[in-house]
């Protein structure tokens, strides 16, 4: 893939523009040329730039954030395999450029930026659908656009018409209607009228596909997250074969076999836990506020207590508040608190910790590091000696963790 500019620092400036500058075709087309012409506005930064790249994806920046609300997370840190870049030509008409449109591209998003600034249409991003040579939205144009319409923050009505349309136009879309259901739910408020219309147009789908796996997996999956009827849910999936159950079909258990499983990984993480006990910590990274890696262990002679917390969590929030209590009373040059935050929405641990002016180093979670760690809940507290080595850990927060924490900084300082 060809780079122009380094992701990172052109995301430290955002253009806050009023409204779109971006002029192209009617719109991209599966499996042809689409040719964009770009025009910055005269007070804009960009407007004196020497180079202009357009940086696009087809479908999604960033499959690994699946939530409506962490889209803009996903065009700050895409995956790597999706984006696309491409110089633009200046020309007496603007900044223009053509892109090949794969023949398999749903829809397109992009944003323009010279290395420092972007114009990011306000973080909504620019989107089109990719049409077909009728100029008719292709299949799941609409299943995309949903999520970029929840980013630039329309009208619930608006999405849920979007998501309708999608299913209309392509009845046998099947995981659009998983899509629509929530929607529609959200609409209603979770009403029991609203629970009934969905369950009333899936029998009515089962008369017309009721023998198609794709079906089968779609009403499972309905009647199991949505609907929250269990039982229903597992009667769908018992009538796929395994190798055509989506994941999240194959990933349902009844609340027994749900509760055995949680019993395992908690009985799991806890033999990870003392296995660390008194051993060197293994190698894993984390990464801070800019994205960049922090690699663990650390063998240089300082202390460590090394926290995992969520924003969301209370407890995090007293634990948290003992350790800087606690570590208040040993210089600063010896210890080190590194609170990794597991939080969905990095920016919400950035904003706690801005609120608390903890004196802490913020990271934050990536790969395996909680299950090499044997973190199950929050918060866990390790407590970590200069050459690395784990020499304590305290899981939840009480009382009597602020004396373990005291007299184990003691014992590895004094």
């Amino acid at each position: 893939m060809h780079r122009t500019i380094s992701l990172l620092p052109l995301f430290l400036f955002l253009l806050l523009l009023s409204a779109p500058v971006l002029h192209a075709q009617k719109g991209p087309v599966a499996g042809q040329r689409y040719t964009i012409t770009y025009n910055p506005p005269p007070d804009s930064p960009l407007a004196t730039a020497e180079q202009l790249t357009l940086i696009y994806v087809f479908d999604m920046w960033n499959v690994r954030y699946g939530t409506r609300l962490a889209l803009w997370q996903n065009v700050l840190r895409p995956d790597t395999a999706r984006v696309r870049f491409l110089p633009l030509r200046k020309e007496k008409g603007g900044w223009t450029g053509a892109i090949d449109v794969p023949s398999t591209a749903a829809l397109f998003s992009y944003i323009v930026g010279d290395g420092k600034y972007i114009d990011g249409n306000n973080e909504q991003t620019y989107t089109s659908y990719v049409y077909d040579a009728e100029w008719k939205p292709v299949r799941n144009a609409r299943f995309y656009n949903v999520s970029f319409l929840r980013l630039a923050e329309a009208e619930l009505g608006t999405i849920v018409q979007e998501a309708e349309r999608e299913i209309t136009e392509y009845p046998e879309n099947f995981p659009a209607y998983n899509q629509f259901f929530k929607l529609m739910l959200e609409q209603g408020k979770g009403s029991a009228r609203i629970q009934q219309r969905i369950a009333q147009r899936l029998d009515q789908l089962e008369q017309r596909y009721g023998a198609d796996p794709e079906f089968l997996n779609m009403a499972a999956e309905t009647w199991y997250y949505v609907l929250q009827d269990q039982e229903k849910g597992l009667e769908y999936r018992d009538k796929i074969p395994p190798n055509e159950q989506w994941p999240q079909v194959f990933r349902m258990y009844s609340s027994d076999s749900k509760q055995e499983e949680q019993r395992q990984r908690q009985l799991q993480a806890e033999q990870q836990r003392n296995k660390l006990l008194n051993s060197e910590l293994p190698a894993f990274n984390l990464h801070d506020e800019a994205g960049s890696k922090v690699a663990f262990p650390m063998t240089d002679g300082k202390a460590r207590v090394m926290i995992f917390w969520a924003s969301t969590s209370s407890n995090s929030g007293q634990m948290l508040a003992t350790i800087r209590d606690v570590v208040s009373a040993f210089p600063a040059s010896a210890v080190e608190v590194v609170a990794v935050s597991v939080d969905p929405e990095e920016k919400n641990a950035i904003e706690q910790f801005t609120r608390e002016a903890y004196p802490f180093t913020l990271l934050f979670n990536q790969g395996a590091t909680l299950q090499m760690l044997g973190v199950d809940s929050i918060p866990i507290t390790y407590v970590i000696d200069g050459r690395g080595f784990v020499r304590n850990i305290l899981v939840g927060n009480v009382p009597a963790h602020a004396g373990a924490l005291r007299s184990a900084l003691r014992s590895m300082l004094e």
